[in-house]
This record gives structure tokens, sequence and C-alpha cells, in this order.
């Protein structure tokens, strides 16, 4: 049965198919809708009189016939790629038809209706009222010219206003649920992209961190391996559970959660800047802090020291958290090299970081060493206590 109901059907919808993607765009909004108005064009070819239609006249009716189904579909090819200038003059070739054929018995007065319903897609409400209201006054005028009565000039612009202003307002509101649906998907956009960001920045300042850290410990095996094999061991064991902590920590940042806070930071600190035989001299934290400012000091603090031991050359660290003023400052202060250098994506993240939160980020460096201040205004609310720390 279906088989045979395929056999049959396939032959017919192809064909219409073939036509259908040829007339409109295949992704068009308007769908099938064009071809439901369609019907309406026999009115033009209906015989308002007694007098019988001629072949000159039946030749003439036919061929305006065609031009207007060529324009009909032309409009909406240009209404789906938003060309309104094209568009406005097939409206204006349209109500020529209706001008044109207006005598002698009003036939044209279909062409109007048409060009009416076109002008709800002249790309804003705007300008497809005025597109309507050159209609109507073309429509009255052609009427008064072949002195058509009072019912057929009330009927020619009750059907041009109505549909006009009915498809004025349709045109509108898809133009502006399109446009909600435009700025939904580039929030969407520009949501993911910013997640997309703050994974990489937290990546880059968890691994960087951690694979400075790994190098050093790696380096400082290689160097004990020639005399001291149990130390070289050690230091191999604590690059193993430096790499444990560091998975660990990969994925509470990819789940976005945040471990430690600054007492941790700092002992990670500690761990990172002795492997690198860089003393941490000073270590005071002054102040206890809300949990989402001690987490971001915490990630700046990171992304501070990663940069002290990767560039520095120093032999000393200073690092100290205070609060006044209701500002926290983060300093991390150094005696290496100093100098201007380029900021890189770790900056760039610190300062991403902090501006999140109305803080800023400074940094002083010349020959004698660098100091890198974090700052972020405190919050009214009650702060939440920090994990203790012991002094170095």
């Amino acid at each position: 049965m279906n088989a045979a109901v395929n056999k049959i059907w396939q032959p017919v919808v192809r064909p219409i198919l073939w036509v259908h993607r040829r007339l409109l765009p295949s992704d068009s909004q308007f769908g099938w809708t064009p071809y439901l108005w369609l019907p309406y064009l026999t009115f033009f070819f209906l015989n308002y009189t007694d007098k019988p239609f001629g072949p000159l006249r039946w030749t003439i009716y036919t061929i305006a016939g065609l031009v207007f189904i060529v324009l009909y579909f032309r409009a909406y090819y240009d209404a789906h790629h938003g060309d309104t200038r094209e568009l406005g003059w097939i409206i204006a070739a349209i109500t020529l038809l209706g001008c044109g054929f207006m005598w002698p018995d009003g036939n044209g007065l279909v062409f109007f209706i048409y060009a009416a319903a076109l002008c709800g897609s002249l790309g804003s409400f705007k300008n497809g009222l005025r597109a309507l209201l050159l209609v109507i006054t073309a429509a009255l005028a052609s009427a008064a010219l072949v002195h058509l009565n009072f019912w057929t000039v009330f009927y020619i612009v009750f059907f041009v206003v109505v549909l006009g202003l009915a498809n004025l307002y349709f045109g509108e509101m898809y133009r502006k649920n399109r446009a909600l649906k435009l700025s939904q998907e580039e929030i969407r956009k520009l949501a993911a992209s910013a997640e997309r960001e703050r994974i990489a920045r937290d990546l880059h300042d968890l691994l960087g961190h951690t694979l400075t850290l790994i190098t050093v410990k790696a380096e400082l095996a290689a160097k004990l391996a020639e005399r001291d094999m149990p130390g070289a061991a050690r230091e191999i064991r604590e690059v193993e559970h430096i790499s444990r902590e560091a998975l660990q920590q990969v994925r509470e940042a990819v789940g976005g959660y945040r471990n430690g806070g600054l007492a941790g930071e700092i002992i990670n600190a500690r761990i990172a800047l002795g492997a690198a035989n860089i003393a941490l001299s000073e270590c005071t934290v002054a102040t206890e802090l809300p949990a989402r400012h001690d987490a971001l000091l915490a990630l700046v603090l990171r992304e501070a020291v990663t940069n002290v031991v990767r560039h520095s050359g120093a032999r000393e660290c200073v690092i100290r958290v205070e609060a006044a003023d209701g500002r926290a400052r983060l300093y991390v202060e150094d005696d290496g090299r100093g100098g201007r250098a380029q900021e890189g994506n770790g900056i760039r993240g610190m300062r991403e970081r902090l501006r999140a939160l109305d803080g800023e980020l400074e940094i002083q460096s010349n020959l004698t060493g660098t100091c890198l201040c974090a700052t972020v205004p405190l919050t009214r609310q009650s702060p939440e206590p920090a994990a203790g720390l012991v002094p170095a």
C-alpha cells in the first residue's frame, strides 16, 4: 500500500518542490504563504460588465498577469534577503499595473491590494507606512480618473488600508522577534567566549605555576642524582605529589571551584620559591578577607610567584596582604632583575580578574627589583574569615 502511494505521490511532489525551490529561497521565513495569496489574482480576470472580453484584451491581461507573478515572487525573494531598495521598485511597478488596469472596469484593484500587502517587508515600519500612503494615494487618484462609484472606491480603500496596516504590524513584529533572537544568540556566544577565556586563564594560572615548579624540582633532582641519590629520589617524589595536586586543581578549576585561598597559595609559594633557591623573607597577612576577594588574590599571588620563579633571578621575595581605607592590597616584591618587560597572558589575566571586582594592578620594576601591587575594594558585607597563616 505504502509503496503504491509513494510511486504515485513522488512524481507529483517532486516537480512541485522543484518549482518551489526556484520561486522562493529554500530557507524563506514565508514558507508556503505566498501561494495562498495568489488565488486573489483571479479577480483581475473577472468580467464586471456585460461586454465580452475580446482576444486582444485576454492577451493583454494574460501578459500583465504573468508580469505580476514574476514581480510578486521576486518581491518575496528581495524581502527575504533584505533588499528593500529593489523591493520598493517592485511595489511601485505593481502599483503602476493597478493604475494602468483601473480603466475601464476597475480590474486593477487587486494590484493595489498586493502592493499594500508587500509594504510590510520594506525593512522598517516608517518606510512601509510611507509606501502604503503612496499606494493608497495612487489607488484613489486612479479611481477618481475612471469615475468609479462610491462603494467601489470604499472597497479599494478598505482592503488596501486593512491589509497594508496588518502586514506592517506583522512585519514589524517579525523584525523585532528576529532582532531579539539575534541578540540572544549573540549573548550566548559572548557567554561561551567569556567562559572559554575564564577556563583558559584558570588553566594558565594553574598549569603555568605547577609546570614551573615541576621543572625546578626536576632540574634539582637531576643535579642531586650524581651525588645524592636519596635526595634526588625525594625530589622526584615531590614532583609526583605536585603533579597529583595539579591534576586535582585543574579538575576543580574547570568545575568552577576554588581551593585553599590565600593560605594555601602562600604555602605553595613558599615551596616554589624554596625550590628555586629564593628566600621568602617576609610573609604578612594583616586582615581577613571575604571569600571572593581571598580567592581572587590567591590566583593573582600564584601568577606573581610563578613570574618571580621564572623570570626574576631574585634571591629574596616579600609577600604582604594589607587592608586599609576600604581596600585590600597584595604586594609581591623581589630583588631580582627588573626593567620593562612585555606583559604576557598571565599579567593580562590578572588585570582582567581584578577588573571584574573593580580592582587594579600596578607593577613597578627597575634595576633593584620588581614590586607588584594588586588592589581590590572591599564590599560592605561582613567578611568571611580566611584560614590562618603562619608567618615565615
